[in-house]
């Protein structure tokens, strides 16, 4: 089995294509890189490299490895940037993913408040569909993601953040804008913006609708929780969305209100389970708590 080092030495040789090449790129001598290739092609048990007077050769065999060798390298380097992050007293890398809706809402003010405290972070943001969650966390493209629906995965740790409810979104010039609480009963002749047959949100209004009696059909349905609210915005109709989006949503263009019957969930905030979380996510953690309180 080869080593690292000897991993960093056929690949750097393998670029190059000559001993010299990879001692600079290694910043070694190029007795070091001699030595460092002859034991790796005896531990394997085979020459990796056509001696010629036009340089290093690779045998078809090593260079269908290049690939791999790559990955190795990029590896190592990911290891030691998160190293490097996580020896710094402040700041950071975080990569934060979060359903649709709280992208508007919730995570702006949550990462304004961060970078308020830890300027030099460094932090990246996605959305993210359902779908996506479990895949994005566990391959560490994001470290933390955020959502309002559960993450059926055992890998997947959920950490509740808050009980959110449905509210109703309306132009501010609606006939509803005054009532301090809606019935979906006042909805059955409004235009109303719904969702995909498959989404949680959608899900959820139906059960309500259900149990009241009543019959919901959307007349525009949509896949994002912030495109209802824009069409709202634009007088098209109104939508039964999560306290968390239009909770302090910025635009006077429309007001929620209070959905009299009882829908409520649980805002979670998830990571891999088998991964410690960093100082900077946990800041990042205590941020939201904070925005939330």
């Amino acid at each position: 089995m080869l080593s690292l080092r000897q991993i960093e030495t056929v690949r750097a040789v393998l670029l190059t294509g000559s001993i010299t090449g990879a001692a600079r790129m290694l910043n070694v001598s190029p007795p070091s890189v001699s030595r460092m290739l002859r034991h790796a092609e005896s531990v394997v048990g085979m020459a990796f490299f056509e001696r010629t007077r036009n340089g290093f050769i690779p045998r078809p065999e090593i260079d269908e490895l290049l690939h791999d060798l790559e990955a190795v390298h990029d590896g190592i380097l990911r290891v030691n940037r998160r190293l490097s992050a996580a020896q710094r007293p402040v700041g950071g890398r975080l990569a934060v993913g979060v359903s649709p809706g709280l992208g508007v809402s919730l995570a702006p003010r949550a990462i304004a408040a961060m970078q308020h405290e830890m300027p030099d972070a460094e932090i990246s943001f996605d959305v993210l569909h359902r779908e996506e969650f479990a895949p994005q966390l566990l391959l560490q493209t994001v470290d933390l993601a955020m959502a309002i629906f559960d993450v059926d995965d055992p890998r997947i740790e959920g950490v509740p953040l808050a009980e959110g409810r449905l509210m109703c979104l309306v132009p501010a010039d609606h006939r509803l804008a005054s009532a301090e609480a809606i019935s979906v009963h006042d909805l059955r002749d409004e235009n109303l913006i719904g969702f995909n047959h498959q989404q949680f949100q959608q899900a959820m209004i139906e059960r309500i609708a259900r149990d009241a009696g009543v019959s919901l059909t959307p007349m525009l349905r949509v896949r994002l929780t912030v495109s209802a609210f824009f069409m709202v915005a634009s007088g098209i109709g109104v939508a039964l969305l999560d306290s968390f989006t239009v909770t302090k949503a910025p635009s006077d263009r429309v007001k929620a209100i209070p959905l009299r019957e009882e829908a409520r969930f649980t805002l979670r905030m998830f990571h891999a389970r088998d991964l410690p979380l960093s100082r900077i996510a946990e800041a990042f953690l205590r941020h939201v708590k904070s925005v939330l309180a």
